[in-house]
């Protein structure tokens, strides 16, 4: 299993697998409750849920392969359609974050470009690049901005309008591996190769507090719906539980 989303009303784990099939899962049981058994042709490597009420089908999810496709997929509870495919990136797609009104996504790519989709008319809207493997992406909790982290040990800021470069800070010695931001985007989290867990202040652009303990590369991090916690999960099989850092 490479990827993994809750959908909003956590009714339903999707994941994505090296088989090229993505997996749905009962969250309370674990019953597994449909699967798509050709959503990519290799491994799929990313996924994301749009905000659609899955009590009213059909919902939507995004998948992301390592054919470099982004594809938009339709759920009901008794069939999963494909709705459209789309290829531009030339190498594995390695995250990808849908709007909070559903129009739109941002996938990032091992090609070192970050593709942002209209998910009406399933058409690019605009491209970043970067001479780097683009590991993580996510947007501001307001939309306006895009973060980006990869092999290159930078944490870069975007533009989401019009795509331009607005900063980039040195993430440390290691790639940067994975991206979570609190809902205020007061703070941002980050993890690394290094085997440390960051929290960032996001307008300042400083590390307020590292966090040292796996043995691990850093594969994702997430913050907890309150806001009081970090959750990291490292290669080496670790889940850690961190307390945030407050903003004073």
């Amino acid at each position: 299993c490479g990827c993994i989303a809750l959908t909003p009303m956590g009714q339903t784990i999707v994941s994505g697998w090296s088989d090229g099939k993505v997996r749905a899962f009962f969250p309370e049981s674990g019953r597994l409750k449909f699967v798509i058994s050709d959503a990519h042709a290799e491994a799929v490597t990313s996924i994301a849920v749009c905000n659609d009420n899955e009590m009213a089908p059909p919902w939507r999810m995004v998948t992301g392969g390592d054919d470099g496709r982004v594809r938009v997929w339709s759920v009901t509870s008794s069939h999963q359609a494909l709705i459209h495919s789309m290829r531009e990136h030339r190498g594995q797609v390695t995250s990808i974050r849908i709007t909070k009104d559903n129009t739109q996504c941002v996938s990032a790519s091992a090609d070192g470009s970050c593709i942002v989709w209209d998910l009406e008319r399933y058409v690019r809207v605009l491209a970043l690049f970067e001479p780097t493997v683009f590991r993580s992406v996510l947007y501001h909790p307001d939309e306006s901005q895009i973060l980006t982290c990869g092999t290159n040990h930078k944490i870069s800021y975007w533009d989401a309008y019009d795509g331009s470069a607005i900063r980039v800070i040195d993430g440390g010695d290691a790639e940067m591996t994975t991206l979570d931001v609190e809902p205020e985007g007061t703070f941002f989290v980050s993890g690394s190769a290094d085997k440390t867990v960051k929290a960032w202040h996001y307008d300042d652009g400083i590390a307020h507090a590292v966090g040292s303990g796996h043995s691990g590369t850093i594969n994702g991090v997430k913050i907890s719906p309150d806001q009081k916690s970090i959750v990291s999960v490292g290669s080496e099989g670790a889940i850690f539980i961190w307390n945030m850092p407050t903003t004073e």
